[in-house]
C-alpha cells in the first residue's frame, strides 16, 4: 500500500539512479577515448593520467552522494562539479600540447556532454540548470580555440550542452509534476474515503450507541450519580465525535480540550470548559502545539484533583495579543510561591517550553490558583 508522498520518492530515486548511471558510462567514455584505439597515444602524454584520476575521484563522490540520499545530488554540488569537471579539462587540453592539435577536444567532449544532463536533472528551475553548464561551454570553447580548430564548428557542440541539459531538466521536472499530482490524488482519495468511513461509522453509533446512552441519562434508567455522570460525559464526547470535533490531525485544540475536560470529569473532577474565544478566532494550530497544550492542561487537572482541596475547576482558551492563552483556575488550597507549585511548573513548564510558549502561575494559601498557558499563533 502506497504512504504519503510514496510516488515522489520512488521517482528520485529512479532519477538518482538515472544520473548515476550517465555518469558512470561518461567516465567509462572518457577512459575508452583517451586509452583505447586511435587514441591510445595519449596515453604517452605527462599528465592525463593524474588528471583522469582527479575526474574519478569526481565522479565517485558524485555518485557516492548520489546513492546515499537516493535523489540527485544537491544542486551546489552539481555547479562545483561543472566548474571542476571545466577546470580539469581545460588543464588536460593544456597539458596535452602538441598532441591534439589533429583530434581537436573529443578526447573530453562525450563526458561533458554527459556531465551535462546530471546537470539538467539536479535543478528546479531551467534558467539555473543552463547557468550551471555556462562553465562546460566556456571550457569547450577554450579547447576548440587551443586545439586550432575553427570556433564556428564549436557552436553546434556548445548548444549542444544546453539543449542535453534542458532536455534533462524538462524530463525530470515533468516526472516531479506527475509524482506531485499522483501523490495529491491519493491522500484526495485517502480522505475522502477516512470521512466516508467516519459518516458511516457515525451514524452506526449515533443510531444505536447514542441514543441509548443518552436515553439512560434523560430518562433515569440509571440511579447511580457516578456511573449517570460517567455516562454523560462519555456522550457528549461522542456526540461530538459524530460531529467532527475529535479531529484526527490534531489541528482542532478545542476538541482536544474537550477530549481532556472529559477525562476529569470522569475521574470525578467537576470542569467547566470555556472555548468561546478560542472557537471565534478560528485558529488552526500546528499538531505539536495542541498536544503540548492539553497536555500541560491534563497535567493541571490532575495536580487540582489530587492537591488542590476541591471539586471543580474552569478551564478557559482565547486568543489574545497573536496569543493563544489557556488558563486552569481552582479556588482550592493554593499553596506559597516556594511550595508545591515548583513540582508543577517542572510538569508543565517543559512541555510548552519546548513549542515556543511560556508558563505563568499565581497562587496563595487559601486563594487557589492560575495557571495560564501562552504560545505565539
Amino acid at each position: 500500500m502506497s504512504g504519503p508522498g510514496d510516488a515522489r520518492r520512488r521517482t528520485e530515486n529512479a532519477l538518482a539512479w538515472t544520473a548515476i548511471l550517465f555518469r558512470v558510462a561518461a567516465f567509462a567514455e572518457v577512459i575508452a577515448l583517451n586509452f583505447v584505439g586511435d587514441s591510445g597515444l595519449r596515453r604517452q602524454v605527462p599528465g592525463f593520467a593524474p588528471a583522469l584520476a582527479i575526474l574519478g575521484l569526481e565522479s565517485a563522490l558524485v555518485v557516492a552522494l548520489t546513492w546515499r540520499r537516493r535523489r540527485v545530488s544537491p544542486a551546489w554540488l552539481i555547479t562545483t562539479d561543472s566548474v571542476l569537471t571545466a577546470a580539469t579539462a581545460m588543464a588536460m587540453t593544456v597539458i596535452a600540447g602538441t598532441a591534439i592539435k589533429d583530434s581537436g577536444p573529443d578526447f573530453m567532449l562525450p563526458y561533458m556532454l554527459l556531465v551535462s544532463i546530471g546537470i539538467g536533472m539536479a535543478f528546479r528551475t531551467l534558467r539555473a540548470a543552463l547557468a550551471s553548464t555556462v562553465p562546460l561551454v566556456a571550457a569547450y570553447l577554450y579547447m576548440q580555440a587551443w586545439s586550432g580548430f575553427f570556433w564556428l564548428g564549436a557552436v553546434p557542440h556548445t548548444i549542444g550542452f544546453w539543449v542535453d541539459a534542458a532536455i534533462a531538466w524538462f524530463v525530470a521536472a515533468l516526472l516531479r509534476r506527475n509524482a506531485a499530482e499522483l501523490d495529491e490524488t491519493r491522500e484526495q482519495v485517502a480522505r475522502l474515503a477516512a470521512e466516508q468511513e467516519r459518516t458511516r461509522n457515525g451514524r452506526i453509533l449515533h443510531d444505536r450507541v447514542l441514543q441509548t446512552m443518552e436515553a439512560l441519562v434523560r430518562d433515569g434508567w440509571l440511579t447511580e450519580e457516578k456511573v449517570r455522570t460517567h455516562v454523560a460525559a462519555e456522550a457528549r464526547w461522542l456526540r461530538g465525535y459524530v460531529r467532527g470535533d475529535h479531529d484526527s490531525s490534531g489541528s482542532n485544540l478545542t476538541a482536544a480540550l474537550e477530549e481532556v475536560v472529559e477525562q476529569a470529569i470522569r475521574a470525578g473532577l467537576a470542569v467547566d470548559l470555556n472555548a468561546a474565544g478560542l472557537r471565534a478566532a478560528g485558529a488552526v494550530l500546528p499538531v505539536a502545539t495542541v498536544e503540548a497544550l492539553s497536555g500541560a492542561v491534563r497535567e493541571a487537572l490532575t495536580n487540582v484533583r489530587k492537591h488542590a482541596g476541591t471539586g471543580q475547576a474552569v478551564v478557559r482558551a482565547r486568543v489574545e495579543g497573536g496569543l493563544v492563552v489557556v488558563g486552569v483556575l481552582d479556588h482550592g488550597v493554593g499553596f506559597a510561591s516556594r511550595g508545591r507549585g515548583v513540582g508543577l511548573r517542572e510538569s508543565i513548564e517543559g512541555r510548552v517550553a519546548e513549542i515556543g510558549g511560556s508558563v505563568s502561575m499565581e497562587s496563595a494559601p487559601g486563594e487557589g490558583t492560575l495557571v495560564e498557558l501562552r504560545v505565539p499563533l
